[in-house]
């Protein structure tokens, strides 16, 4: 009793929460940095006290919104995912809307209050919502091929669905901000009206209903113990940490992608689309012949040089326009990043084949909590790093030392970044013939369950 392929309507329904997502993620980390440091000019230690206490609290409630998910009554709600994402995404989009709604102009400690009030109840509901969604696709395929194609899927229509707001955005900020307010309502709506529809269309697969889920405090011990898990989740660290100081800093790195805001966005993200969408699919074909693992360490290391290389390039004032052709061979070797979330799913596998049951939520989590931190990581070691080569913020010119620190940033920072993450991923043991055991034995299991349950419907 082999399981089924996912139709095409599966996978796209499943995927089409990646607009929300898309949405609600890349507009509120490219725009809070810029619109709480930048035009609210909050002060740069409370600024970093903020992102302290957002990597607190970012960290801690990923766990126990997995165990939340895990432990659902499964009768009485009807699934231990959907529930969730129906009624938890429009709470998200209040919390994202509500953030552009300023408490003060010129109160240092109101901005703060909001800074961290808003950041915080936003990731809260955000991690419960995603965490759902993301839970929900390695319990419908075990096909590693497939759930690359259906992140694939993912990221193709969480860029159509991105597209236009990312053309608008700028263009609603730039007119003010009750352009920008309105603007970001209708985003909310939006997103929440699509996570509603992803609830109706979905389904949770029904042999995994019945598992009973350890306590909290043993989920996390047998989720720690994993080898698999603990090599993925330190170099996603680094990944997290990476993309932190990527987007977000957008309104920094224009000084020297050189242009105006809008044509540089613009171009930036014309990039991030047709060059890197074309490296993932790349990857995924790839894949098959030659193995996730392998063009991850390779890629990989080639990226890291890419970025060194063009750092003492663009260093010369005269040959800064070649930063587009570094960020176009940057974004090809980019293009492993969409396995992923694969080796995540990949260490959910091992841990059914140990312990018999699937933890998605927990372990979604607790790479959160360990990952997570990263992401105020990043924007700190930015700060420290403005302030130290004097960047003035909401300034139309910087001085030579503030490019130098901008350059450093864009190009040092994620190099080292990625090579540390490179190091742990190396000892990451899921691949090559231990991956293939693994794949057949979790086929045995799930033939188990499923005749497991036939016979307990047919009593």
């Amino acid at each position: 009793m082999e399981q089924q392929g996912l139709t095409m309507k599966q996978k796209v329904g499943y995927a089409f929460g990646a607009i929300p997502a898309a949405i609600l993620l890349y507009l509120f980390y490219l725009y809070y940095i810029e619109f709480f440091y930048d035009d609210l000019k909050l002060m740069p230690f409370l600024f970093i006290i903020g992102q302290g206490i957002f990597a607190t609290i970012n960290a801690v409630n990923d766990p126990l919104m997995g165990q939340l998910s895990d432990k659902t009554n499964r009768e009485k709600w009807g699934g231990r995912r959907i529930p969730f994402i129906k009624y938890g995404a429009p709470i998200w989009a209040i919390t994202y809307a509500l953030t552009w709604f300023p408490w003060s102009y010129d109160n240092q400690i109101l901005i703060f209050l909001q800074f961290v009030t808003f950041t915080c109840a936003y990731d809260t509901m955000m991690t419960l919502v995603i965490l759902c969604w993301m839970a929900l696709l390695p319990e419908m395929t075990s096909d590693i091929q497939e759930r690359n194609q259906v992140n694939f899927i993912v990221g193709i229509l969480g860029l159509v669905g991105l597209l236009p707001f990312i053309i608008l955005a700028p263009i609603y900020k730039s007119a003010g901000l009750l352009s920008f307010q309105i603007f970001n309502i209708v985003v909310a709506i939006i997103s929440a009206t699509c996570f509603i529809i992803v609830a109706r269309v979905s389904k949770e697969r029904p042999e995994f209903q019945h598992e009973e889920v350890f306590p909290i405090g043993k989920s996390l011990k047998e989720t720690l113990k994993m080898k698999s898990f603990r090599f993925f989740v330190l170099y996603n660290f680094f990944v997290t940490l990476n993309s932190s100081i990527g987007l977000s800093y957008l309104f920094a790195y224009v000084f020297i992608l050189g242009g105006d805001f809008v044509s540089a966005f613009i171009l930036y993200f014309l990039i991030f689309i047709l060059v890197g969408y074309s490296s993932n699919f790349f990857c995924i074909k790839l894949a098959p012949k030659f193995g996730m693992w392998n063009i991850t360490i390779r890629f990989g290391l080639i990226l890291v040089a890419l970025r060194i290389i063009f750092f003492f390039i663009v260093l010369n004032p005269a040959l800064e326009n070649l930063i587009w052709l570094g960020l176009v061979l940057m974004t090809i070797f980019g293009g492993h990043g969409v396995f992923n979330t694969n080796y995540l799913y990949l260490c959910m596998d091992e841990d059914e084949i140990n312990q018999g049951i699937r933890r998605e939520g927990m372990f979604l989590g607790t790479n959160a909590l360990i990952t997570k931190p990263a992401q105020s990581l990043g924007p700190i070691i930015a700060t420290v790093i403005f302030t130290y080569f004097s960047f003035v913020q909401d300034a139309p010119v910087q001085s030579a030392q503030a490019i130098l620190g901008i350059k450093i940033l864009f190009f040092l920072v994620p190099a080292f970044s990625s090579l540390i993450g490179l190091l742990f991923f190396y000892f990451y043991p899921l691949h090559g013939e231990r991956l293939e055991g693994l794949k057949k034995e979790l086929e045995d299991l799930h033939v188990k369950k499923r005749m497991k349950l036939n016979t307990l419907s047919n009593e």
